[in-house]
């Protein structure tokens, strides 16, 4: 095959592989480099100049296992896998495998045209646990009112005893209305209050002077014993 290179194909194969290289060795470049770029998806430049990297190395492990040089082809293999891995060279970009996936737009929007547009989400069914709370409220209450037999009489006893509670409130506060009314008229009775007379006030200026004659007399006794000693 290299001696049916052209020309104008050796001085491409020169320029994109260098002049280090037979051209055997451009060919076998360029045949692995075109099964790489049909197996992956190589899409910046960065890419492309790794994966010429990684065409090179791999070229130069199998030249040197075919030497017998193990320790150096080990070299070229892990030199190999760093340069896979740096470059992203994953099962995820292989594009026999890209077919199971679905990570832009634009392929959705191919698939739905293809395919047919996604139907609409069911309705009929509770979608989450309100839903399901609703659903089950519901059902307790339809139950309950078509298979209670005794449930008027259940309502009219609640409201008799509902009637009954008002009345009893209701009668409470107005005791305690009546109670405030009778200690406010009994405060207020002047008929109840007790005034004081002449003989009232006679009587308690003469306990005030009684009184005082009383403190003289004793400030004389005090005096006096004080002299005698």
């Amino acid at each position: 095959m290299a001696d049916e290179l052209t020309d104008e194909d050796k001085l491409y194969l020169r320029i994109k592989w260098g002049k280090a290289y037979k051209p055997d060795e451009w060919v076998q470049l360029e045949k692995l480099y075109n099964e790489m770029c049909e197996s992956y998806d190589i899409q910046s430049a960065g890419h492309i100049d790794t994966l010429k990297m990684i065409c090179k190395t791999s070229l130069k492990s199998n030249q040197l296992l075919d030497m017998g040089d193990v320790d150096g082809a080990q070299k070229m293999v892990k030199m190999y896998d760093m340069l896979m891995k740096s470059g992203k060279f994953t099962a995820a970009q292989n594009k026999a495998e890209k077919g199971e996936f679905v990570d832009s737009v634009s392929e959705l929007v191919a698939m739905c045209e293809k395919e047919g547009f996604i139907p609409r989400f069911y309705i009929d069914k509770p979608n989450d646990k309100v839903d399901r709370c609703l659903q089950d409220f519901q059902k307790y209450t339809r139950t309950l009112v078509t298979e209670e037999m005794n449930l008027g009489n259940l309502i009219e006893q609640a409201v008799k005893q509902i009637q009954i509670d008002k009345e009893k409130e209701a009668l409470r506060d107005a005791d305690a209305a009546g109670d405030d009314d009778a200690f406010e008229a009994e405060l207020f009775d002047e008929d109840n209050k007790a005034f004081l007379n002449d003989e009232d006030f006679v009587q308690l200026r003469e306990y005030i002077e009684d009184g005082a004659q009383d403190d003289e007399e004793f400030l004389e006794s005090l005096i006096n014993d004080e002299d005698m000693l």
